[in-house]
């Protein structure tokens, strides 16, 4: 868990006293209330703020608006530079010893979660721009691209995937010294309707749910969501396919040689021709059924394509070449398995 932040609309403050003003008010503005502190005071105008390591030296950034109150940490930072945890009971538990010093009190676990960033990483053989061929052969579910020079990140309003050079990152940003060519894959998640779906989400709602999952369960969602949203060749239809022609295609080889017609047509046109064309073996797999083929053959079919890859990319890995097969294989075994 490499950040989290979550809001509530109810909270009781002490003083708004030690806080620094939010910007946006206009001088000579009268600012309408919003809220009120314990003392009397009154809260008004565009909002306030602490930030983390300023006032109060806290690890996390609380901000009061007229929607309610938010906050923002990092679990994993809060315990080690660079390290991950799933754990997010310590960094609750700071959080609340924190804002109690301070005379804020609100239900943490009942908060809602408005942005989640769940993480993996793995030691390398090469640094993470090493990958970019590769990251530009793939196509994000629905999601823009955009290249970095250190990473590459698929993304759009409501979630994002993001492979980054953390070895570079931890060194540029936090002096901190962390083994060669750790690459991360980081899912974020925002919108509490996103995280809170199980389907489209993490199934993720509150802070009371990301505090009582089992770290294999939260790893298996982030599994899910990275191979159903990253890991493929694209969507199909913005590659260039004739689909109906390809099937026309299937469907000759299959009158022709009914038992080896599959094999012949990849025979034709290679595996890596076949998923650039198709976009990822989903399409394949339909492109089958529709040319005559009962889901359990196309599925058997899928899964010796699968093989095949696998086959391929290990040869590849043992000759020491290098291809976008070999290399997708190796990013996608590193991370969603």
């Amino acid at each position: 868990m490499d950040m989290l932040s979550g809001s509530v609309t109810d909270f009781r403050l002490d003083s708004v006293q030690g806080w620094s003003i939010k910007p946006g008010n206009v001088v000579g503005e009268e600012q309408e209330p919003w809220g009120q502190c314990m003392d009397g005071s009154m809260l008004s105008g565009s909002g306030y703020y602490i930030n983390p390591g300023r006032q109060h030296d806290f690890p996390f950034r609380l901000e009061l608006s007229p929607k309610g109150l938010s906050y923002r940490l990092n679990p994993s930072t809060m315990e080690h530079p660079w390290h991950l945890t799933t754990d997010v009971s310590t960094a609750g538990d700071v959080l609340m010893d924190g804002v109690n010093g301070i005379g804020l009190d609100f239900d943490l676990d009942g908060s809602r979660i408005g942005r989640i960033d769940v993480t993996r990483q793995a030691v390398m053989e090469a640094p993470c721009r090493a990958f970019i061929p590769a990251f530009t052969a793939l196509q994000g579910k629905r999601m823009k691209s955009t290249q970095y020079p250190d990473g590459y990140t698929f993304g759009n309003k409501t979630r994002k995937a993001v492979f980054y050079d953390k070895t570079r990152q931890a060194k540029a940003v936090k002096d901190v010294d962390v083994p060669p060519n750790v690459v991360r894959c980081e899912l974020r998640l925002f919108r509490n309707r996103t995280i809170g779906h199980t389907g489209r989400g993490l199934g993720l709602g509150t802070f009371e749910d990301v505090k009582r999952i089992d770290a294999d369960e939260l790893q298996s969602r982030y599994m899910q969501q990275v191979e159903a949203n990253v890991f493929r060749f694209g969507d199909g239809q913005q590659m260039t396919l004739d689909f109906n022609t390809e099937v026309e295609l299937l469907q000759t080889l299959r009158e022709q040689h009914e038992r080896g017609a599959v094999d012949r047509y990849i025979s034709m046109e290679g595996i890596e021709s076949i998923l650039n064309r198709f976009g990822d073996l989903t399409l394949f797999g339909e492109a089958l059924q529709t040319a005559g083929y009962s889901e359990r053959q196309a599925r058997r079919h899928l899964n010796r394509i699968r093989q095949t890859l696998q086959t391929k990319a290990f040869i590849d890995r043992r000759r020491q070449t290098t291809s976008v097969a070999s290399t997708i294989d190796l990013l996608r075994n590193t991370f969603t398995q």
